[in-house]
């Protein structure tokens, strides 16, 4: 509790699933070094010195990827913006985690190995039975289909590499294609999706009232419909919230989830197909995910901020991209933080007022209290203050015509009609300026159905197509990319910063005990593949991919990397000792099936919980669970096959070059020093 702590992370939601998700991380170290020790006893015997023996031969390899997984997650503790918070949570739980599970597989773990009874096996114990049958099977599994299946792989290397490339193109392709979708922020259904209303500013209290119950007799029909065709209701009950004015909110409480015909998008979908106009009614706001901006926010799913001084070719333009967004498929609730006009009343004084000795401030003080009353005195009144306010009577200021009429009191006393010394005008009033940089603002945002387009690529298309063709027309408007889908590009292009970080820490940490520059590329070349392994993933599941599927993404990055690292250094020792380079790699990969194996399936096993959640708070980390199992499952294959073809081809080419620059080949090893070894 304490590192995390110092940390600045808190036990919370984050932090736990961080637990959870790191389970299967953890055992990976431990099974590395417990199955070498296994192998040892199995060899020589049960005895300290042949278990210290089986933990020193893979203890710098297993150090190490350890290591890299912790540079996998290290730069997400130093994330900026928004996400911060939940990024720092798993990155900095994950790593303690990971550094102490050093402590516990080169330490711990060695002393409880030796420590163990070697018991002779007891057929009529059914746990000793089944042991038996699973050891058997695995050294099947290695003997008879692995073994001849990594030589024939070997023999055709080059065709076999080829091949697993092809896959990963096609797989760039699908992607790039968009046939695999990418949404930054991926929606979650809410449990309390609410209707969001804003009035002209105009409308009186009473006409947003109306409004809002109109809308909700629109949520009761759609509940009857839904009921009629399921025989299964959604909300369970309706409150409505008066915001001011002009503003209002429904919220409905839905059934809970496991009793819900339909998803909350569906029932979102048939809100807006069977609302009628409704007159007065600025906007119009449907909250229906965790994730949205809702409540009168500005930014929605895509967001576009636009600059000027021209007040009016700021709304020219607005108005122009509204109607552009609302020819896009998949766009709706489209807004802007524009106020609607409200009547304001400007007065021109005459020359007359002048040589009366008025002043503009003079006659529209007087205009003021007239209408809306000056303060003349405060009583008590039963312990109360009460302002005793002078103004006309009602019946002579309920009509804006009857301005013309306010008598006007003259520096010497006169009484004289506004109409005889100003000239009244009514235009539009401004309720609100923004600005940003010293220039007016205007934001028009909207929200997307992400199973009809994807708000990264409507903002891209509109922000590099649309818009700059429109405002050569307004050299005067500037527009950005703004709000929550600006916030996403920037987590996007953080993430792809923190890749590039990590794997600049990986290939550094893999060069170090590998004593090489090649063989670090080698081992990181199972990253795209996990990487295509977390794609498939999600199609599987059928979800999209998402920046949330990225922090898995990373991980991966570290994580797959683990056993090809091991295997690699077994490689590297086997030859050292004379074994041919073919001979080396097949026994490595045989001798090493069992961890990887292992180690696989306990990252996949420990992950599915999560993968099964069916809690709100889950759906957040579900994607990069799903990422990161994915990948570790499919990168197990490319560490069993993939990297020994590419480690002979490796040498391959090191042949090639030394032959190239006129140097000495290296001599493989005679048989008879193959068969001493």
């Amino acid at each position: 509790m304490m590192p995390v702590g110092f940390l600045d992370v808190t036990i919370n939601l984050a932090s736990l699933f961080a637990f959870i998700l790191v389970l299967g991380i953890v055992v990976d170290d431990a099974i590395v070094v417990g199955e070498s020790a296994h192998a040892e006893i199995e060899k020589h015997g049960h005895s300290l010195d042949n278990v210290v023996r089986g933990v020193k031969r893979v203890a710098i390899p297993a150090t190490f990827g350890v290591l890299t997984t912790i540079a996998a997650f290290l730069p997400q503790t130093l994330a900026s913006g928004p996400g911060a918070a939940f990024s720092k949570a798993i990155g900095g739980v994950i790593i303690l985690c990971l550094l102490f599970s050093l402590v516990e597989s080169k330490l711990i773990l060695p002393a409880h190995l030796a420590a163990m009874k070697n018991r002779p096996v007891n057929p009529r114990n059914p746990l000793h039975r089944l042991r038996n049958k699973v050891d058997s099977g695995l050294q099947y599994v290695i003997e008879r289909i692995y073994r001849p299946a990594v030589q024939r792989c070997i023999h055709y290397r080059y065709t076999v590499i080829v091949g697993f490339f092809g896959i990963l193109i096609v797989s760039a392709g699908l992607f790039a294609g968009g046939l695999i979708k990418f949404i930054a922020n991926p929606k979650i259904p809410h449990d309390f999706p609410s209707i969001n209303i804003e009035m002209n500013l105009a409308s009186s209290e009473t006409a947003t009232l109306d409004t809002a119950k109109k809308i909700e007799r629109v949520v009761m029909d759609v509940e009857r419909v839904i009921e009629q065709q399921y025989g299964m209701p959604m909300v369970k009950d309706i409150s409505l919230n008066m915001q001011g004015r002009t503003n209002a909110r429904l919220m409905m409480v839905l059934v809970e989830p496991h009793l819900r015909p339909i998803d909350t998008f569906a029932l979102s979908a048939l809100w807006r197909d069977n609302m009628p106009p409704l007159p007065g009614m600025k906007s119009m706001t449907i909250n229906d995910s965790v994730m949205n901006g809702g409540g009168g926010r500005d930014d929605g799913d895509i967001s576009f901020r636009l600059e000027g001084n021209d007040a009016a070719e700021l709304k020219e333009v607005a108005g122009k991209l509204k109607e552009k967004l609302s020819t896009i498929k998949g766009v709706g609730d489209i807004n802007d933080s524009m106020q609607s006009a409200t009547d304001e009343v400007q007065l021109e004084l005459k020359p007359i007022a002048y040589s009366l000795g008025l002043t503009l401030a003079d006659v529209a003080s007087q205009v003021n209290f007239s209408f809306y009353g000056l303060e003349a005195q405060r009583i008590l009144r039963d312990g109360e203050e009460l302002k005793v306010m002078i103004r006309y009577p009602i019946e002579e200021r309920n009509s804006i015509s009857e301005i013309n009429d306010v008598r006007i009191i003259t520096p010497a006393g006169a009484e004289v009609p506004l109409a005889e010394i100003a000239s009244v005008n009514l235009v539009d009033g401004v309720n609100r300026i923004r600005r940003e940089n010293a220039k007016r603002t205007v934001n028009v945002w909207a929200a997307v159905d992400t199973n009809q387009a994807q708000p990264f690529e409507i903002a891209k298309q509109v922000r590099d197509e649309y818009l700059p063709a429109l405002l050569k027309n307004y050299p005067g408007v500037q527009s950005n990319v703004a709000g929550r889908v600006q916030e996403e590009m920037d987590s996007v292009a953080e993430q792809r910063r923190d890749l590039v970080l990590s794997l600049l820490i990986i290939f550094a940490l893999l060069a170090i005990p590998l004593r090489s520059y090649s063989q670090p590329l080698l081992i990181m070349s199972v990253i795209p593949f996990g990487v295509v392994g977390a794609v498939y993933g999600h199609v599987i599941l059928g979800m999209t991919m998402s920046s949330l599927s990225f922090f898995g993404i990373i991980a991966v990055a570290g994580v797959v990397v683990n056993d090809s690292l091991v295997m690699v250094d077994y490689v590297n020792k086997a030859r050292a000792r004379g074994i041919a380079i073919k001979q080396a790699v097949v026994e490595a990969g045989c001798k090493r099936f069992r961890a990887i194996l292992l180690t696989s399936i306990t990252t996949f096993i420990g992950l599915v919980p999560i993968i099964m959640e069916t809690s709100l708070q889950a759906q957040i980390v579900i994607p990069m669970a799903v990422s990161l199992a994915f990948g570790v499952l499919f990168a197990t294959v490319i560490t069993l096959v993939l990297i020994p073809c590419q480690y002979v081809a490796l040498e391959d080419c090191k042949r090639g070059l030394r032959k190239l620059f006129g140097k000495a080949p290296k001599v493989e090893p005679t048989a008879e020093l193959k068969q001493q070894s």
